[in-house]
């Protein structure tokens, strides 16, 4: 069975859509934002457009059409693998407000961010702020131009995949960003819950069940309140670094 699929304009063009369209469609998943799918597809298309002067390809040495499918596998997972740095910011950011909320003891359900579930409303509130920055900070444009580099570092038309050491070393940071994140506010509020049970220990009398919980969480928020510059700062540099070495790993 021979595959005719016109001109290599044409093959082009269905290639970069499927790179540009799995960008449109796991980038939003990554990031907690509900987006119909037919504005993904046509951002695709518009971004597909746009790129085409850049790019250029070679048209399979095979015939058929299985050199076509795995060149179509090839270009999704491309694509995801770009936009896999979002995934790592949110997540190091929803895994501090998760290990924050959980010490504030507000354990909830997600309440903003889509149908993204989220163990409590703080982790959820993070997870939607670090998305916020992400397009307030102009990271959706890094993208974008890393989307463009992919073209010049993994040229359309070939089977194979970029190196995914650096990917992997990215997803490393997870837990660190988690931890620098979180780490001004929860050492005072492991210092409250110490003295929650020294208060308990020393004054049985006094009913620290009822007290507790909501001091606690008057506490939180005013440590929150007090970090949020140093917070937002800090998300908006593991946006700068995450991105920048994802655009590194394109060698772009």
């Amino acid at each position: 069975m021979n595959l005719s699929v016109g001109n290599d304009v044409a093959l082009e063009f269905s290639l970069l859509f499927v790179r540009t369209g799995s960008v449109m469609s796991a980038l939003p998943t990554f990031l907690g934002v509900a987006m119909p799918k037919r504005l993904r597809l046509l951002l695709a298309a518009l971004i597909a457009g746009a790129l085409m002067p850049l790019a250029s390809i070679s048209m399979p040495a095979a015939s058929g059409i299985g050199p076509i499918v795995l060149m179509m596998v090839r270009e999704l997972m491309v694509g995801f693998l770009l936009s896999f740095a979002a995934a790592i910011v949110v997540g190091a950011v929803m895994t501090a407000g998760s290990v924050i909320g959980g010490s504030m003891e507000m354990n909830t359900g997600a309440v903003l961010r889509a149908q993204v579930e989220a163990p409590n409303a703080l982790s959820d509130g993070f997870g939607a702020f670090a998305a916020l920055l992400f397009f307030v900070g102009g990271f959706h444009r890094m993208l974008i131009l890393a989307l463009a580099n992919s073209l010049s570092a993994s040229p359309l038309g070939q089977l194979t995949l970029p190196d995914p050491h650096q990917a992997l070393r990215i997803g490393g940071q997870l837990f660190p960003l988690a931890l620098a994140l979180g780490f001004p506010v929860l050492v005072p509020l492991f210092v409250l819950s110490v003295a929650q049970g020294v208060i308990a220990r020393l004054a049985p009398q006094v009913n620290i069940l009822i007290a507790a919980p909501s001091a606690i969480v008057l506490a939180g928020f005013a440590l929150l309140a007090l970090d949020a510059g140093a917070f937002g700062a800090g998300i908006t540099r593991a946006w700068t670094s995450v991105m920048t070495q994802s655009m590194g790993w394109l060698n772009g």
